[in-house]
């Protein structure tokens, strides 16, 4: 019956028990998806912070192994929880790490180690006699007896063979004209066992060179000095420069640096000169240097240390420079300096007396004081070669004998030896100097050194060693 509430529909109640158990299989299957995912999810991050505080504790194993630092390992990592405790127990047995300097690196010789070694060895291959007159120029005249050579012939052969000196130096007697200077100069040095210093004494405006040699003319200095332009200076040396190149001559010991005092009354500055003002000296020296040097010419510059304000010509009489130290440091020494920063080769060195820098009434030319403790020590200058002012001058020559003299010189710091009246006495006496240690044989190889730097400028070692075996195997 319809009405009886006791009477149960059977297939409905199926079908509701049925739609419930559905319901309650789905709410189950959703509750298992998300239970696998938040493992999966769990996993990740552990098998994440795992790989990284295990790589951090490899890297800095790895770090303690090869010596260096990273600043980032040794630092706490703020996770926001404030606990830091596993990083603490992964690094915080470690061992401080010590960081080694570097071993030095042994870069070996520079070039110019090796080339002053080979200039050494070859010096080395030099009998005692030709390491001695090495240190010398003179005339062609002094080592071939003639009164005036104007050829190179087996009269010159023969003196070189005999005589292997340093340096000649050439005045008007050997011009006669320039195609015969140029075929001398060529022979002579075909002649010579070694490289030559084939010199002159060229002056601006006061040439050595006659009239018949057709060589250019130039202002003089205390010209070039009153027009202000310094650029003249380099070219009117550049002429000079140019000329001599031509003929082969290889060094000029003409640069002035002299600085004179103001004249007074009716006295005027040598022409010689650049002037009275120690920076335009300089200037105007700096561009004769570079204008040599431009052409393969090596700088002699003179008088060191400044005869501009001595009591005489050393040409003539004896000769001195009552300045003081102080005033010659601020004056006279100036130009000097220039021209050693512009690329000279020689300083040649008076015949005046300089006590105020030698300490003593001694020529500056004998003075170790003037040409080794200031020259080499306190300027600093151990490449520029230090010659002596003509030793046949008055100055020189009126008092002392020429052997005696010469042996002084070196001793005192001088390298070469320019034109002892007596060449052959002088030589003699150097040598013996030499054999008996009066002038230590040392002493004779830096000079050397310094002379062959400058003689074979441009010249690798490996060409020089060459050169040198060269030597051995055909002395």
């Amino acid at each position: 019956m319809d009405n009886n509430k006791y009477i149960f529909d059977i297939e409905t109640i199926s079908k509701k028990e049925s739609e419930a158990s559905k319901e309650l299989r789905r709410k189950k299957h959703r509750q298992g998806r998300v239970l696998a995912w938040v493992v999966l999810v769990a996993g990740i991050l552990l098998l994440g912070a795992a790989l990284f505080f295990g790589g951090r504790a490899i890297v800095k194993s790895l770090i303690g192994r090869g010596g260096k630092t990273v600043a980032s390992v040794d630092e706490p990592v703020d996770d926001g929880s404030g606990d830091n405790s596993v990083i603490d127990e992964l690094i915080g047995g470690e061992d401080e790490v010590v960081v080694k300097p570097p071993e030095p690196v042994d870069e070996g010789p520079s070039e110019e180690e090796l080339f002053e070694e080979a200039l050494r060895n070859y010096i080395h291959t030099m009998t005692p006699e030709e390491q001695v007159l090495g240190l010398f120029i003179v005339t062609p005249e002094q080592i071939t007896g003639v009164s005036a050579a104007i050829r190179a012939g087996d009269g010159t052969k023969k003196a070189l063979e005999e005589y292997p000196v340093g340096g000649l130096i050439y005045s008007d007697k050997n011009m006669i004209d320039p195609d015969q200077f140029k075929t001398m100069i060529e022979g002579t040095k075909g002649y010579s066992k070694y490289p030559l210093f084939i010199a002159v004494d060229e002056t601006l405006g006061k040439s050595v060179f006659p009239a018949k040699m057709k060589v250019a003319a130039t202002q003089s200095a205390s010209e070039i000095a009153a027009g202000g332009d310094a650029s003249v200076a380099r070219s009117e040396e550049a002429k000079i420069a140019g000329y001599l190149s031509e003929f082969g001559v290889n060094m000029n010991l003409g640069v002035v640096a002299d600085v004179y005092p103001v004249p007074e009354g009716d006295g005027a500055v040598p022409a010689v000169s650049f002037g009275t003002d120690a920076a335009v000296v300089a200037e105007m020296v700096t561009q004769c240097v570079g204008a040599l040097n431009e052409q393969g010419i090596s700088a002699g510059v003179k008088f060191f240390p400044g005869q501009g304000y001595a009591s005489a010509d050393t040409s003539e009489a004896i000769a001195q420079n009552d300045r003081t130290r102080e005033d010659m440091e601020a004056c006279e020494l100036l130009p000097f300096i220039a021209a050693a920063d512009a690329g000279a080769s020689v300083f040649v060195v008076s015949h005046e007396s300089v006590p105020g820098l030698a300490g003593e009434a001694v020529y500056a030319s004998q003075s170790k004081e003037v040409m080794t403790n200031l020259i080499r020590v306190e300027l600093e200058m151990d490449s520029i070669i230090v010659i002596t002012d003509d030793l046949s001058k008055t100055a020189v020559s009126a008092y002392y004998e020429s052997g005696e003299y010469c042996v002084a010189a070196l001793k005192a710091g001088a390298d070469m030896l320019l034109k002892p009246e007596d060449f052959k006495a002088a030589y003699a006496e150097v040598l013996n100097a030499v054999n008996t240690g009066v002038i230590a044989k040392e002493r004779v190889e830096d000079s050397l050194v310094r002379i062959y730097k400058v003689k074979f400028k441009g010249m690798t070692f490996d060409e020089l060693n060459s050169l040198t075996a060269e030597k051995i195997v055909q002395p």
